[in-house]
């Protein structure tokens, strides 16, 4: 039986705070948390669960797809590339020793290159897997039609062989 922490907190007589988990868990009938929520409701009829809100931090940056082998990506379509995709290759070398090798690695690739140019390499390089892909299915489409005249074919076929139909009712 699991324990339940102190997941109902009295905010005034129409509201109570709870956690997303207990929410979920009070809507399974017999368990702990809907025995507990029913146990609150027969003191305050009127109260409704608010789930907690996590306050989250809007201006920390993230580095979507920031990976040692988009880092080496990026790299090699770099005048001299195959120089700097050494170069990457020693400071990952030489940040193996430290205790999270990746940030070492990663401040020094933000140091070096411009973050925003990174992505609009990888956003134009999706651009163009679209664009290639699109092509391709155009030229798929093409042929479609031929498919299409095929099926019409066919139900003018069943058309004419097609037999009455018996109900049993």
């Amino acid at each position: 039986m699991k324990k339940i922490n102190n997941t109902i907190r009295y905010i005034n007589d129409n509201q109570a705070l709870v956690t997303k988990a207990f929410e979920k868990q009070a809507r399974i009938f017999n368990s702990p948390e809907f025995k507990l929520w029913r146990e609150y409701k027969a003191m305050f009829p009127e109260a409704e669960m608010v789930t907690k809100n996590i306050k989250r931090n809007t201006t920390k940056r993230t580095y979507k797809n920031l990976t040692y082998a988009n880092m080496e990506r990026f790299l090699k379509v770099q005048p001299n590339g195959e120089k700097l995709v050494k170069e990457l290759n020693e400071k990952k070398e030489a940040a193996s020793i430290e205790a999270n090798p990746y940030r070492v690695v990663l401040a020094w690739f933000l140091k070096k290159y411009d973050y925003d140019k990174y992505m609009m390499f990888f956003e134009n390089e999706e651009a163009k897997k679209k664009s290639e892909a699109g092509k391709a299915e155009s030229e798929n489409t093409e042929e479609a039609p031929a498919s299409e005249d095929a099926a019409e074919i066919t139900e003018s076929e069943d058309e004419e062989n097609e037999l009455p139909m018996v109900s049993n009712f």
